[in-house]
């Protein structure tokens, strides 16, 4: 991969982000789409492409190929599959769309694998074997490293966290189900747990338009609905997690996408929760982080860092 370029697209259920990306994890440039906008993923694929050429040609630079991470990204299909956050259909080749449009090869995977893979590689995991990433953002997803690889699973479907089912949840998930861990983690959840508390504690109706943010910042001015907020959203996860962590016994489990950084706020409780909740030889063992590459774009990092997977 020495001295190539290679595009990194991170493909969202709200927004859609790609860049170009060396060998040294460095973004030469960059762009950003509101998936929302687009009815269908070639609109998507050839706003990304004219974007990209326009920077491209002014840089004197081209890529090698292209790496992509989405929603139900399959990386043995190459194709979205099934993914209730975006509204293409049921089966989405967008590796063949990619390919035939930026005429390069291009490698597709979960969004959440990754940006397990650019925390692999240019992140805070480049020294570990076992460890997770979970990116909390539109719903909640989990890469996870086991033994130094990145695991798939059989059908390519490993890492769905965010659709295990929980007892605290009676909410309808954005996928059909009912009581989807996402339904409290997660931008959407956050929200609707905070106006929960505030319907209970009789204040004015929330904005429709009020952001996680919003609510990370009122908790930061002492709000105690917003801070109840997201001790709620910790706990849920922090149960979870202890789960997780009794199956898997990773050494960290990152945090990733917009809602974390609202870590300050959500790790201390996460950590108390899941020493409460794991046998007492776990305790303390498993190191709650968040992403080194919180900053940046790790999906758009990890995509493009599938190609030294493949090259590996």
């Amino acid at each position: 991969m020495k001295d190539n370029y290679y595009i990194g697209v991170d493909i969202g259920g709200t927004n859609t982000k790609y860049g170009l990306v060396n060998e040294k994890g460095e973004i030469i440039f960059s762009g950003s789409f509101n998936t929302k906008l687009y009815k269908n993923p070639k609109d998507l694929a050839s706003d990304i492409y004219y974007d990209y050429i326009k920077k491209s040609n002014e840089q004197h630079i081209k890529a090698s190929g292209i790496g992509i991470g989405a929603p139900n990204g399959n990386f043995y299909s190459g194709c979205i599959e099934f993914a209730p956050n975006l509204n293409w259909g049921e089966n989405i080749p967008i590796v063949h769309i990619f390919s035939e449009i930026f005429q390069l090869p291009a490698i597709l995977t979960n969004d959440a694998n990754a940006a397990a893979i650019g925390e692999k590689f240019f992140g805070a995991a480049k020294e570990m074997k076992d460890f997770v990433v979970l990116t909390i953002g539109t719903g909640l997803g989990s890469g996870i490293f086991a033994n130094g690889n990145i695991i798939h699973g059989k059908n390519g479907y490993a890492g769905e966290l965010g659709h295990t089912t929980i007892a605290e949840s009676n909410r309808k998930c954005s996928c059909g189900r009912i009581g989807c861990l996402e339904t409290y983690v997660s931008s959407r959840g956050i929200l609707q747990t905070y106006k929960e508390k505030c319907a209970s504690d009789v204040r004015e109706t929330v904005p429709d338009d009020m952001t996680t943010k919003e609510i990370y910042n009122l908790a930061l001015r002492g709000d105690e609905i917003a801070i109840e907020t997201f001790k709620t959203t910790s706990e849920v996860l922090g149960r979870s997690l202890a789960n997780l962590i009794l199956i898997l016994d990773p050494e960290a489990i990152f945090l990733f996408g917009g809602i974390a950084n609202a870590h300050p706020i959500l790790i201390p409780t996460i950590t108390e929760v899941i020493n409460n909740n794991v046998l007492s030889l776990f305790k303390d063992k498993v190191k709650i982080l968040p992403s080194a590459l919180i900053n940046k774009n790790a999906a758009i990092l990890g995509s493009t860092a599938l190609f030294y997977l493949k090259d590996n």
